[in-house]
């Protein structure tokens, strides 16, 4: 396989001056040789209805996926030697992000691809490097922490809890005794309690009771990471039992 396949992707958004930007990664993209696939593709489609966040509509979406698979078919048909990495939607544009070792076997399929959905206007931007895809593609620190948020709730909500309910959050710190305890100060007065704060296992959990909304819970994460730097302690992340 020489396409990415579906599995192992993520998604996240941020935005621009230009409106929203959806991406969608594959999460193993770190681990890939980068000096075997030292180019650059972008693929782009212009979306024929953007709704307001520039994103094609429930009907379009379906035509896009077709068509990206159909790209993935013909490349991997030809066994050229690329990688679907990354995804892009914004401002009526979505973009295919490759990674490729050469141009020369990847662009007759492409242009097969095209004549095949000549009803769409499309087009390829080619550039040397990784840094396209590190740049507008990686998440960045904060959003690998968004990512991680959402997938711990979708993990409880999978796992049978109703995200409406209240649940007790239990967010856990590492470092020096000092350091946590300046912490543990830090959070109670923020109506945090504490569950536990050992000097043995250099170890501070302290909980919250709060519904799993997403977004309050990404924003106490940063309020942590901003809060330890300051210490110079470690945010490890948070965990809930399931609330039906």
């Amino acid at each position: 396989m020489n396409v990415c396949p579906h599995d192992n992707w993520e998604s996240y958004s941020y935005s621009t001056d230009n409106g929203p930007v959806i991406v969608g990664f594959h999460t193993e993209s770190n681990k890939v040789e980068q000096s075997k696939y030292p180019l650059c593709a972008r693929v782009l489609i212009t979306i024929k209805a953007p709704n307001h966040n520039g994103g094609p509509s429930n009907d379009e979406a379906q035509i896009l996926w077709d068509m990206e698979d159909r790209l993935v078919e013909l490349l991997n048909a030809k066994n050229v030697p690329c990688l679907l990495l990354g995804r892009l939607t914004h401002s009526g544009t979505r973009e295919l992000v490759f990674q490729v070792a050469d141009y020369a076997p990847f662009r007759p399929p492409v242009g097969l691809w095209m004549g095949e959905h000549d009803d769409y206007e499309t087009d390829v931007s080619e550039h040397d490097g990784w840094d396209f895809f590190f740049e507008s593609v990686w998440p960045s620190e904060t959003s690998w922490e968004l990512i991680t948020d959402r997938r711990v709730v979708d993990n409880l909500v999978k796992s049978g809890s109703d995200p409406s309910k209240p649940h007790s959050l239990e967010f856990v710190f590492r470092g020096d005794p000092e350091g946590l305890q300046q912490m543990q100060a830090v959070l109670a007065a923020k109506d945090y309690s504490l569950l536990e704060l050992s000097a043995e296992e250099s170890r501070l959990v302290m909980a919250r009771s709060m519904p799993l909304d997403v977004g309050a819970i990404f924003r106490e994460s940063l309020s942590h990471r901003e809060e330890c730097l300051r210490l110079n302690i470690e945010y490890d992340g948070w965990g809930a039992s399931v609330q039906s």
